[in-house]
């Protein structure tokens, strides 16, 4: 079942659905019927079936992206910061810089590479991000699980 979980998913509902977290994929999945899972909680099976696959690189059609706490699934030639799509928002935040640190950017829009300090902090911040993707895919994992330990907890 889970190899048609996969193709179902990567093909279909990503493309059609994109941004949305594996439990809701998996969710979607169950609801058209097609549970033959032997698994205690199939939704949580499937789920982290996906988290997996694609964290790993196996399923080369869909990527993650870390959204508002959450992992979000999208196609690969799919980006999340297109201006139609109503899962990624901009967030103000105040930070303190060093001299050096905002001397560095004021000389980004010196050249012309960027209007203003906000887009050139935005894309430092994008580009560190990138940088560090794999440390900050173990960071939301470790997350993950104190946050499903604490669930447990709570209802155990």
């Amino acid at each position: 079942m889970k190899s048609g979980f996969m193709n179902f998913v990567a093909t279909k509902l990503i493309p059609d659905h994109p941004g949305q977290t594996a439990r809701w994929y998996a969710k979607q999945y169950l609801q058209l019927g097609d549970n033959l899972s032997t698994a205690k909680n199939p939704e949580e099976s499937l789920a982290n079936t996906l988290d997996k696959q694609v964290r790993q690189g196996s399923e080369k059609q869909v990527r993650r992206e870390r959204i508002a706490g959450s992992y979000c699934y999208f196609p690969v030639t799919q980006s999340s910061n297109s201006k139609n799509d109503s899962t990624v928002e901009d967030v103000v935040v105040q930070i303190r810089l060093s001299k050096h640190e905002l001397k560095d950017i004021d000389n980004l829009i010196i050249v012309d590479k960027f209007k203003g300090r906000s887009d050139a902090i935005k894309w430092l911040v994008a580009e560190g991000i990138k940088a560090k993707r794999d440390y900050l895919d173990k960071v939301g994992d470790v997350t993950t699980q104190i946050e499903q330990m604490k669930r447990q907890v709570v209802s155990g």
